[in-house]
């Protein structure tokens, strides 16, 4: 997706900030390996172009074999050789540095090959009018073993220069990050397939002849994917089946001893059954790796329909193909990640939803553009774009309404809804394009709260950006929020202070107030290791804290809550006895949805008139 700048921009990042983008993306690979071939590296980009030395940094360099007498004289021959070799379009050498990782190849409809693997072609038909999508990932140099542990870093911003006024530094600063995310991305890529083609194994076994396709959606079939991301993929079976026991099925054969494969160790493999629809995820500590429906008709058409409309590419796409709406996507998608916005299993919006919600407003601002801005800097267009997105729903009434899409096209309309509110309550109903059904599920005040209050922080850090030039406010408004912020466990030894919302069944005032909880009681049903937001029956025993006149907070009273009324946690200093004391951020934080919490509060007291 970086690819979207046109190539003569691309001429104007040297060769050094290439190769310590390079670098820190494979961290295996030594410095000093480099040193010695700045010369070799600029001849191969004068040859070839960036996407010609982004290969040959990849394919050269993380394969280079240091056993020998002169590895230097071997590097600098290979890439010589490299760069006088038959040159490939320029186009198609940047579309593959940059645009591959975020669109998985396909095989051709039906079975692949072997029954042992996955297909691993280079290219992806169009996707066929009817029927399964075939799942592959495009398998690369560098891939992680079974030993490495995929995570999601953030991007730290350039490691080159200090951050000043540029007209195009936010810009670049986005180029760099959607370079920073391809590099990362593709080296996950044969690390994947491994994943793929060890749960096809499985699907296979516990199916026999019963087995039809594994079909890749999510994120990597729609050209969205992010560092982290996890693999999405569904199982189709020639007839119908008992969803819950296949999943069970297929998770005793991934993790028995005499799988094939053989399942890695320090992983593991839980069926979630008591979500919308039932899941297998295989995880690593808190973080998915692969998530396998059965039968998810409704994931398969999610994919077709963004296609169809154009919002992804179908295919691997040239430079000039891969649409700024695309880009726009997946940005915001990056955001969702880093700032931990909650997803559709706490209890907040799918990832989907938050897609259709930013093709609205995209829609609404596109037209303004011009075909020079397009052409000349498409990324200050995707800029404005994220910039609409959080303009648009960061009212109070923002996420209050229903979205909707004219059938098999992307012409959407949002409308209000006209009816009074409870204190603090929002319905947003977002109807799928395809089969007309809410893919928004009801929100709780406090995540409402949590959803306006990063959006607004957004908004806020865009414009700052855009005003200024200055990189640090766009980089501020991905800086990534601390792992478990904004979830809440369904057990704990221990005391977290958090952000917790009061008062919201009619009753009195909405407020956000300071709590310790001390215990979590989960309801006896519920079996995932976190609770959800909409849950109004696990207890939470907890202790309020009133701010004093010192700006500490002091022990008001115990108090009973639920899930429900859970914002985010917080860190304090201080103890109970003296007082706690809210860091800057959070002290901001609490304030801010606190005004929100008014203004919500008073927006439905009007609309109710």
């Amino acid at each position: 997706m970086a690819a979207v700048v046109a190539d003569e921009g691309l001429k104007g990042m040297d060769v050094e900030k290439e190769i310590q983008i390079f670098l820190s993306a494979h961290p295996a690979v030594s410095a000093q390996l480099i040193e010695g071939l700045e010369d070799s590296l600029h001849e191969v980009c004068e040859k070839r172009g960036l996407g010609g030395l982004r290969k040959a940094l990849r394919e050269i360099l993380g394969k280079a074999d240091l056993t020998g007498t002169d590895p230097k004289a071997l590097l600098v021959g290979s890439l010589k050789e490299f760069a006088s070799s038959k040159q490939e379009t320029r186009a198609s050498e940047l579309d593959e540095s940059a645009t591959s990782t975020a669109s998985p190849a396909s095989s051709d409809a039906g079975e692949s090959e072997s029954s042992t693997s996955v297909s691993t072609q280079a290219e992806r038909p169009n996707i066929p009018e009817k029927g399964p999508i075939p799942v592959s990932i495009e398998p690369v140099s560098f891939a992680p073993t079974w030993g490495d542990v995929p995570f999601a870093p953030g991007f730290a911003g350039p490691p080159w220069g200090e951050w000043a006024w540029n007209p195009l530094g936010c810009t670049n600063y986005l180029q760099e990050m959607l370079v920073y995310m391809d590099s990362y991305c593709q080296g996950m890529r044969a690390w994947q397939q491994q994943w793929v083609s060890l749960v096809e194994v499985a699907c296979r076994t516990a199916l026999d002849d019963d087995f039809k396709e594994m079909v890749l959606v999510g994120s990597l079939a729609l050209s969205l994917e992010t560092p982290g991301s996890d693999v999405d993929l569904v199982c189709m079976t020639q007839s119908e089946v008992d969803a819950v026991a296949l999943l069970r099925k297929v998770k005793d054969i991934l993790t028995s001893e005499s799988h094939s494969t053989g399942f890695p160790e320090d992983f593991a493999a839980v069926v979630i059954d008591d979500a919308r629809i039932p899941i297998l995820s295989i995880t690593h500590g808190s973080q998915v790796l692969v998530d396998l429906a059965i039968n998810s008709h409704h994931s398969i058409e999610h994919v077709r329909w963004f296609n169809k409309i154009g919002a992804v590419p179908p295919n691997p796409p040239t430079v000039s193909q891969v649409p700024v709406l695309t880009v726009t996507l997946r940005c915001l998608k990056w955001w969702l990640r880093m700032r931990r916005i909650p997803r559709m299993k706490d209890g907040a919006l799918p990832t989907v939803a938050w897609m259709l919600l930013a093709m609205h407003s995209c829609a609404e601002q596109s037209c303004s553009f011009s075909p020079e801005l397009l052409a000349e800097n498409p990324l200050s267009a995707v800029l404005s774009l994220m910039s609409a997105f959080f303009q648009r729903y960061t009212t109070v009434s923002g996420l209050d309404g229903k979205l909707k899409f004219a059938k098999g096209t992307a012409v959407s309309e949002f409308h209000q809804h006209p009816r009074p509110k409870r204190p603090c309550h929002a319905d947003l109903i977002i109807l799928d394009p395809e089969s007309g059904v809410n893919l928004a599920p009801p929100m709780s005040p406090a995540t409402h709260i949590l959803l306006v209050h990063e959006m607004l922080r957004a908004r806020s850090l865009l414009k700052d950006a855009t005003c200024t030039g200055q990189q640090q406010h766009l980089h501020a408004a991905f800086q990534p929020v601390p792992e478990f912020t904004n979830s809440l466990p369904a057990s704990t030894t221990d005391s977290f202070d958090a952000l917790v919302f009061v008062n919201g069944n009619g009753e009195g005032s909405c407020t956000v107030e300071l709590a310790r909880i001390h215990s979590i009681h989960k309801a006896p049903w519920w079996q995932a290791p976190f609770l959800a937001r909409w849950d109004m029956q696990s207890r939470l025993e907890a202790q309020l804290f009133r701010a004093s006149h010192d700006l500490s907070f002091v022990g008001a009273q115990a108090i009973t809550l639920a899930p429900w009324n859970f914002i985010c946690r917080v860190e304090t200093t201080g103890d109970e006895q003296t007082g706690l004391i809210l860091e800057d951020e959070a002290w901001h934080c609490m304030k801010s949805m606190q005004a929100l919490a008014s203004e919500m509060q008073t927006w439905a007291s009007v609309k109710s008139r």
